[in-house]
């Protein structure tokens, strides 16, 4: 029995020291000074962009800061963060966005943000095709002011 004892010991040792260490090819870049540009695999990283807007009325300008994460098929995440005029965070009553592939007849697929305090997201929305969707981002400022405003955005396999 003390020699199993021992045994899960020295294992439990390995794996704590095995799992701080970087691996080798970071490690050989971390000591180049070099940094990753690509994304892991060849996979798409995260697509950020603005999307501007006026509502027309009083301090019912600004743009929403949207990050569509892998930005690929599949289970994506998207924040939603809003801006003032004056390029702060404005805390708004309601996010709405939606996604349409045209060419393919698929949508509009609500993507169901909810108010994260501070900002907009959801972690699961599902787009099930490649190619140029368009988003449809609504932003309600106030109880009567809203705006609409679109962008072609390109989701990969």
């Amino acid at each position: 029995m003390l020699a199993e004892v021992l045994v899960a010991a020295v294992v439990l040792l390995v794996t704590t020291v095995l799992t701080s260490t970087l691996p080798a090819r970071a490690e050989a870049e971390a000591a180049s000074g070099e940094t990753a540009a690509a994304p892991v695999a060849g996979l798409p990283g995260a697509a950020t962009f603005q999307v501007p807007f006026d509502t027309g009325a009083p301090g019912g300008t600004g743009w929403v800061q949207v990050t569509l994460d892998p930005a690929r098929v599949g289970e994506n995440g998207v924040q939603a963060v809003v801006f003032g005029a004056d390029d702060g965070l404005v805390a708004v009553p309601e996010v709405r966005m939606t996604f349409t592939l045209e060419s393919e007849g698929v949508g509009p697929i609500d993507a169901s943000l909810t108010d994260r305090g501070g900002y907009w997201a959801t972690s699961d929305l599902t787009l099930p095709l490649a190619g140029e969707w368009t988003l449809r981002l609504t932003v309600r400022t106030s109880d009567v002011d809203q705006v609409t405003e679109s962008r072609r955005v390109r989701i990969s396999r």
